[in-house]
């Protein structure tokens, strides 16, 4: 998941070189920060196994 983010990240920054419309670029970034957020608030809310055995 987090590779998809980066990969839309970088989509984005593409689009802002080649100087794309701005809906496009406003739109992917939306769509961006939508996926970072959903990804944040599985993170938060999954649980962590953090006991260690040995």
């Amino acid at each position: 998941m987090d590779t998809l983010i980066f990969g839309g990240l970088l989509a984005t920054l593409v689009a802002l070189y080649r100087e794309s419309s701005r809906t496009l670029v406003l739109g992917a970034w939306w769509v961006v920060l939508i996926a970072a957020i959903l990804l944040m608030a599985h993170h938060i809310t999954s649980g962590l196994a953090l006991k260690l055995s040995y």
